[in-house]
């Protein structure tokens, strides 16, 4: 039997390093025993040698903590700036950020999806959605069903076999918890989440998987919550996964590797049931995803799922100058162009920014070969798709070259 490590009481004062499993580097805290408690809490099934800091830990160090009076720094490889006057939570907070980054930089084969993600009855099923979706409190709350296994609320690796793994991560839930929370919700958080601030706290529950945890995908869910609406599962066509899967992958990719992750991508999305789940009340979604999901067939036939369901508008950015119809706009150099079916997607390589194109969209992009004003893209389509209100066609262009220049993907040529 291999002796375990004997643990280290931290005390004020004292320089301490904790050696996690997988990574090359500790993290190094100097009289920081309240953040070394946090840890433990949060990362409770992610191994870790617990030691005396050694000479060259500081050199190694893939996080640095250090007290400053009441509060505590953090500085780290992947920070600009350290961050300063930080509380214990926050700096556990930035300590299991850094202890991430430092995952995918040393499998950089590996993808990192921005989803939650569990085990029910055997099957993977990815969480993912757009800001505001509900996708942390949503892991949170599972957290309280004794059956399934919590992989991952934010960053979910995905090894260059397609299986995902778990870092042993406790999910964070951002506080207040929604108006229609379920009296035992607010008690399963009251009881798990030890470590916490304001803002946010950590659900330290028994089924978070331990790190190391391996399994392909199965299911993605897409959440769109919308008010008062009764929880329902729509069918998500394969290029629109693939999209959410390419806009919420973390891991930077090389311009090099863009079709091959694509096609990783793709290949991936047509072997998994890809879903909507659009929904109001917590309560009813998770029993929704349980009866879809958690019976013996995959998905269960007794549960409907409906027609594809278009996404919600996009939000106005007050931030994006408007495209007039005669500005000529010309595409951005380092632009990465995919064919999916009948659709496009655009990625940009330095920012990462990723656009989803129909067969309208695509065709203005394929306009936009040389440089053309909207108001030129406007009348060809019009033209080429029999449309007969040229003038709404025109705002319509306009708008979509607003969106593409937000994201850097087209420029205003200055005459």
């Amino acid at each position: 039997m291999t002796a375990r490590p004997p643990r280290i009481v931290p005390h004020k004062g004292l320089s301490h390093s904790l050696h996690f499993e997988g990574l090359s580097g500790p993290v190094v805290l100097h009289d920081a025993p309240e953040v070394i408690e946090g840890l433990r809490q949060v990362l409770r099934v992610w191994p870790v040698i617990h030691a005396p800091m050694g000479r060259n830990d500081s050199k190694r160090a893939v996080s640095r903590v250090l007290r400053q009076g009441t509060s505590f720094k953090i500085s780290s490889p992947w920070l600009d700036e350290p961050l300063t006057g930080l509380p214990a939570a926050s700096a556990v907070c930035g300590v299991v950020a850094d202890l991430a980054q430092t995952f995918y930089h040393e499998q950089p084969e590996a993808l990192a999806l921005h989803c939650g993600a569990f085990l029910i009855n055997g099957r993977l099923v990815a969480m993912t959605g757009h800001a505001r979706a509900g996708k942390s409190t949503f892991m949170a709350r599972l957290t309280a069903e004794p059956d399934l296994s919590i992989l991952c609320d934010d960053v979910l690796p995905l090894l260059a076999d397609n299986r995902a793994m778990g870092l042993g991560i406790a999910p964070r839930l951002r506080f207040p918890l929604p108006a229609n929370a379920s009296e035992a919700f607010h008690s399963h958080v009251a009881r798990h989440c030890m470590v916490r601030d304001d803002r946010y706290g950590y659900v330290s529950a028994p089924g978070v998987a331990p790190f190391g945890t391996r399994a392909p995908l199965s299911v993605l869910v897409v959440l769109e919550r919308e008010a008062a609406t009764e929880a329902k599962l729509h069918h998500l066509p394969p290029a629109e996964a693939v999209h959410h899967l390419l806009a919420q992958n973390m891991a930077p990719i090389a311009p090099a590797l863009f079709d091959a992750t694509m096609e990783r991508l793709l290949r991936l999305a047509e072997g998994l049931i890809c879903v909507k789940l659009v929904y109001s009340d917590l309560e009813p979604a998770v029993s929704l995803v349980r009866a879809a999901f958690g019976a013996e067939m995959l998905p269960d036939p007794s549960v409907e799922i409906l027609h594809p369901r278009a996404g919600p508008p996009a939000e106005a950015d007050a931030n994006v100058v408007p495209i007039e119809a005669n500005a000529v706009v010309r595409r951005m150099n380092g632009i990465g162009m995919r064919r999916v079916r009948d659709e496009v997607f655009l990625w940009h390589a330095t920012s990462g920014a990723v656009c989803h194109l129909n067969p309208v969209a695509g065709a203005i992009w394929r306009l936009l070969e040389k440089a053309a004003t909207a108001a030129e893209i406007a009348s060809l389509l019009a033209e080429g798709f029999d449309l007969p209100d040229s003038d709404g066609v025109t705002a319509d262009v306009c708008q979509f070259l607003s969106e593409l220049a937000a994201s850097d993907m087209v420029t205003p040529v200055s005459c």
